[in-house]
């Protein structure tokens, strides 16, 4: 289950880390996402800063990946020497941190993270996007990945929306396609304890962020009255038959929706949905 102590949250609200968690709220290129024991800090859709409780304290990783192949290497030392302890000298080395990030986004750019980036920083009321590239296991103790949580307000309570991003054309069919996404989540969700394990885990995160001021979602599993799937599609022709036929090989078993996006435009308004099976038809 993903979530961290109070000693943390009181740490980031007022403590050693006030830094970071001032950095997620000012800052529109930065997100603070909860996990096991620890968060990251993600800068523009990378993982800029990974920080961790331990005992007596926390530990600070960056991936000094960042810092190579830009025909420009000369802070890879600097940062892969910072002590992985030392809250001050990742604090005063953010700024080279994030300045490296940039080189390696201009290289090697990325626009589906930016666009999954921009998707958590302006929808953090209605819907509530609470979590990226969630990790958990199946039945048959295979690992999977969501690319987003969300909390759509309803009635007495929220929706449980999971999110998957397809960015351009190229992610409809195949093995990570759209009947692959679909069906998985319908597999997660029957299975009742893939399903509690994710649905404590909103909670704890929910609970963790509300408690960190970074959006107002104080909820118990009561709360949550359903579940659904949304794909959103970014910077693609909606006259395009490819999703139609890929719908149309998928046995219905969850609620699904589909919106069009252009990349520019990163707020989810539910009014644009359509759903995913009355599209096909």
């Amino acid at each position: 289950m993903r979530g961290i102590s109070t000693k943390f949250i009181n740490d980031l609200k007022s403590g050693e880390l006030a830094f970071f968690l001032n950095e997620a709220k000012t800052n529109p290129a930065i997100s603070l996402e909860i996990r096991g024991n620890y968060i990251n800090l993600y800068y523009k859709g990378g993982s800029a800063v990974k920080i961790s409780e331990i005992s007596r304290g926390y530990s600070f990783q960056f991936d000094s990946k960042y810092c190579l192949n830009k025909n420009n290497d000369q802070n890879y030392h600097y940062l892969n020497s910072l002590k992985k302890r030392d809250t001050s000298q990742f604090i005063a080395a953010f700024p080279t941190i994030m300045n490296e990030m940039d080189s390696w986004f201009a290289a090697h750019p990325k626009p589906e993270r930016d666009f999954q980036h921009n998707l958590i920083k302006q929808n953090q009321q209605d819907p509530i996007v609470l979590d990226i590239e969630y990790a958990g296991w199946k039945r048959d103790q295979r690992l999977f990945r969501l690319d987003m949580l969300a909390l759509r307000k309803t009635t007495g309570g929220y929706q449980l929306t999971i999110v998957e991003n397809k960015f351009g054309a190229g992610a409809i069919g195949g093995k990570a396609g759209l009947k692959k996404h679909y069906d998985d989540i319908s597999e997660i969700l029957s299975s009742q304890k893939s399903r509690d394990e994710l649905i404590s885990s909103v909670i704890s995160i929910a609970a963790n962020k509300t408690a960190l001021g970074l959006i107002s979602a104080p909820l118990s599993r009561d709360d949550i009255k359903g579940h659904e799937v949304l794909f959103i599609f970014a910077d693609f022709n909606a006259k395009s038959r490819l999703i139609v036929n890929e719908v149309k090989k998928i046995s219905q078993t969850i609620p699904a929706s589909l919106i069009f996006m252009p990349a520019s435009q990163t707020t989810i308004d539910y009014a644009d949905t359509k759903d995913l099976f009355t599209y096909a038809d």
